[in-house]
């Protein structure tokens, strides 16, 4: 009997231990490993060059082309050569150009090409053409008689053409020349008297300087008539250059003085608005005339011109180049509704990086400073304000502050985010967890540890349940939420987390 019992009881253990085994594999399976990390810091970064401005720019045009019986510059070569320009104006500028015959009356034969028929009125339609004709437009009637007034007839044409709205207020203004002879208008006495040239040399800058405005006659003469109140005005010329015997077509008696003077001294004229006109001094074909006394500032000499295809490289030059050199104390960082990290700006000019300085800024300083609200300022401060934008700015001081030919990029990148929680996707059996954020273990408890998020001592579920939390310290839910669903470990102390950490978590996960 003894030896039954003793069977009986043996088999009852080992039973026992089996349905023991069979119920622990039936909760608890193979260890799993999680690896997930947050969101990393982006970037983005604003870069651009201040060779142009960021909105176009109204610039204006008069070319008036020499239809003398003497001129022999009207063909194919030179037609192509104004294509070329007028396309390369049209890629750059807000433009009104007007082409027309250097010796005519009003705007007989003129022709004009416009970006927007925009302000315009009746009169300028008339006259509009596609610019795709701009050299077809230069058939212009031969004009007989060797009397050239080509200074009075820009003067003319742009007060005749204000009221309709090819000649704009507040633009820039290009008159291009192109002449194998002189302006001769001045010439009452014979022999000719260089004091006559000289007196009308004078009058007519000062006429030209009325209409420009910001301008004050070192004579004293007073400016009557229209102002159109100018960002810049230029006089162009390719001439045939006095004391030059080169150009087959034109005799040594009818080379330049006056076209040539008119150019220089309407690019040197000082605007009492501040504007600086700096543009030819490094050109390469800068000369000195000694007769008078001046550099050949926006004059081209025609005579050195060997192939005509390229006559207006001196002009294209300064158009696209120089003509405008804008300056810049606002710069975009990022626009309205955008979300980044505003203590985390970059500012980088010309390969160096400026620091953000605080208000009151002192003189010399350099640097930028800082407002986190949205606002509208005009980025461009020079030679005119302009190029307004709306949303998060910087601005330029000193050094930092931006101007033809430099390049500036910002680089801002999203806010720091933090998080509170680590999920699982399955039940964890507690006592098997290992945490580790970015390769570094994290205890169980403590200060710095962390802990099972529980219900009645049970690992609880939760169908969304937000990460994210204010900061440091502070668990109140982070926004814009991100939410999990699953199981939660909550971290205490420094072991939250923050962007583009690495978190892993290995667990023995419980059956249902």
């Amino acid at each position: 009997m003894k030896s039954l019992l003793k069977k009986s009881f043996i088999l009852i253990t080992f039973m026992a231990l089996f349905l023991a085994s069979c119920g622990e594999e039936q909760v608890k399976v193979k260890n799993r490993s999680e690896v997930s990390s947050s969101n990393p810091v982006s970037f983005n970064t604003i870069q651009s060059c201040a060779a142009f401005s960021l909105v176009k720019p109204k610039v204006d045009f008069l070319f008036l082309w020499d239809n003398s019986t003497s001129s022999a510059f009207i063909n194919s070569s030179t037609r192509s050569a104004l294509n070329n320009t007028i396309n390369q104006i049209s890629n750059t500028f807000d433009y009104h150009i007007m082409i027309a015959p250097l010796i005519g009356t009003g705007n007989n034969e003129a022709k004009f090409i416009s970006e927007t028929p925009d302000g315009l009125s009746s009169s300028a339609l008339s006259i509009k053409i596609d610019r795709s004709l701009a050299a077809q437009s230069l058939n212009f009637t031969y004009a007989q008689g060797n009397q050239e007034k080509g200074v009075t007839r820009a003067i003319d044409l742009i007060k005749s053409n204000i009221n309709n709205g090819i000649f704009r207020p507040n633009s820039y203004l290009a008159v291009v020349v192109m002449s194998n002879e002189d302006d001769n208008f001045w010439a009452v006495s014979f022999p000719e008297v260089e004091a006559e040239r000289t007196a009308y040399v004078s009058q007519k800058l000062h006429e030209l300087n009325c209409l420009r405005g910001n301008y004050n006659d070192p004579q004293g003469r007073s400016c009557t008539g229209a102002n159109l109140n100018l960002n810049q005005l230029r006089f162009m010329s390719i001439v045939a250059y006095s004391g030059s015997n080169s150009c087959p077509t034109v005799s040594y008696s009818k080379q330049n003085l006056t076209y040539k003077e008119i150019s220089s001294r309407v690019y040197s004229t000082p605007y009492t608005n501040g504007t600086i006109v700096y543009d030819n001094e490094t050109r390469s074909d800068l000369e000195y005339d000694q007769f008078l006394k001046l550099n050949n500032y926006d004059s081209y000499n025609i005579c050195n011109i060997s192939d005509f295809s390229k006559i207006f490289d001196g002009i294209n030059s300064s158009i696209t180049d120089q003509l405008i050199q804008h300056e810049y104390n606002f710069w975009p960082v990022a626009s309205p509704g955008a979300s980044f990290n505003p203590d985390q700006i970059k500012v980088v000019k010309n390969g160096v990086e400026y620091s953000e300085i605080s208000f009151p800024v002192s003189n010399g300083q350099s640097g930028y400073t800082y407002s986190n609200v949205v606002q509208t300022v005009n980025t461009r401060y020079a030679p005119t304000p302009g190029e307004p934008f709306t949303g998060y700015v910087v601005q330029l001081h000193g050094d930092a502050r931006v101007k033809y030919p430099d390049c500036i990029q910002v680089t801002t990148q999203t806010p720091t985010e933090f998080f509170g929680y680590i999920n699982l996707q399955n039940k964890p059996f507690e006592g098997s967890i290992v945490v580790k954020i970015d390769g570094q273990t994290i205890p169980q408890g403590g200060a710095n540890g962390w802990e099972l998020v529980k219900e009645n001592g049970q690992p609880k579920y939760y169908n969304s349940f937000n990460i994210k939390i204010q900061g440091p310290g502070n668990y109140n839910p982070g926004t814009p939420a991100v939410n999990k669903s699953g199981y939660f470990i909550k971290l205490n102390g420094n072991a939250i987390y923050s962007n583009g950490s690495q978190i892993e978590v290995s667990y023995d996960p419980l059956g249902t």
